[in-house]
């Protein structure tokens, strides 16, 4: 009997976590669609964090490589 309990609090709670990642992604992407931002840096914290869990990564433009003082031979 207390196998059951223990197996069903299991389900129980990975489809929240399930369900809360689902959230966090859909919320992220929405921000990003709403603010045209996919190019650029994330608006907010839930739009950088859809882009952690779905493996998006943007690279920044040019000038950030340059003022960053992150330049090299092969880009001057």
């Amino acid at each position: 009997m207390a196998s059951i309990v223990v197996i069903i609090g299991l389900v129980i709670f990975a489809a929240g976590a399930a369900a809360g990642a689902i959230l966090l992604v859909s919320l992220g992407i929405r921000r990003e669609e709403l603010d045209f931002s996919l190019t650029r840096q994330a608006p907010g914290q839930v739009s950088q964090g859809a882009r952690r869990v779905t493996g998006l990564w943007v690279r920044p433009p040019a000038d950030d490589y340059y003022q960053a003082g992150r330049q090299h031979d092969s880009f001057v």
